[in-house]
């Protein structure tokens, strides 16, 4: 029998007419372009059908970017990120992390990207403020460690400045690119290029205490004053109950005075 028709005769027959077409029917190259479509917590969902498409959902080249919604940021544990990033082999294939509103990372969970080649965008800005309170796990030791061994390969490191993260100094030390009142942004890839730090172009200032913040910074800490309607950062406004609903208040609406 020649090559060509062994191969035929191996394969599986197509489906009959008029029959069910099968998810697992779809070649693999229209299975992972139709997967790329796909939310993060989709492909979570996905990889619990069974083992095939679980092996499919883990596809490496799906996980080039790992960031979490906020219906499920405020849940994830570091357990479940060791988890995630062991399955997908996030070590050999993701290139950006955010973890923005993960409150109860403390960043232990990344470990499994210890010694990484290939990422190159990390964002740890971790808080969230609600009900006048900014809430974030401090960071675990283990964290400062695992961030120092992808250090030379990362273009950008962003860490809250409640972190206190360990900014070495000397020929190794990491450049802050940009830095706002509530993160910093630093990196060792552009260490020797950049001196000062880059300006805030998409900065806001507040108009209470005039500090900048950068554009996620001010989308995530900066609440409206239900007297005088204007916007303030996190910081200069104070969570009021008084009203039937709720609300925040600018501290000169509130008399001066900041609880």
């Amino acid at each position: 029998m020649e090559p060509s028709l062994a191969a035929a005769a191996e394969a599986p027959p197509p489906p009959a007419v008029g029959a069910a077409l099968r998810l697992l029917d779809l070649s693999e190259d229209l299975l992972l372009a139709i997967c790329k479509t796909l939310q993060l917590v989709d492909l979570c969902h996905l990889a619990r059908c069974n083992k095939a498409v679980r092996a499919l959902a883990s596809n490496g080249s799906l996980w080039t970017s790992i960031s979490f919604p906020p219906s499920c940021a405020e849940k994830l544990t570091d357990g479940m990120l060791t988890k995630l990033l062991e399955r997908v082999q996030a070590k050999q294939h993701t290139v950006t992390v955010s973890l923005a509103g993960c409150t109860r990372i403390d960043g232990s969970g990344l470990e499994p990207l210890r010694g990484s080649t290939v990422l190159r965008t990390v964002d740890l800005r971790r808080a969230v403020f609600r009900k006048g309170l900014v809430k974030a796990t401090p960071f675990d030791a283990s964290a400062f460690a695992t961030l120092e061994s992808l250090a030379a390969s990362l273009e950008s490191l962003r860490v809250l400045k409640e972190d206190r993260y360990p900014i070495p100094t000397g020929p190794l030390s990491l450049a802050r690119l940009r830095e706002c009142a509530m993160c910093v942004e630093v990196s060792e890839a552009g260490a020797e290029a950049v001196t000062p730090p880059k300006p805030l172009s998409d900065a806001r200032r507040c108009t209470l205490c005039m500090q900048k913040y950068c554009e996620p910074c001010s989308q995530a800490f900066f609440r409206g004053c239900i007297d005088c309607e204007g916007t303030f950062c996190y910081q200069c406004v104070v969570y009021d109950t008084s009203h039937w609903q709720p609300a925040y208040m600018c501290v000169e609406c509130n008399g001066g005075e900041e609880t």
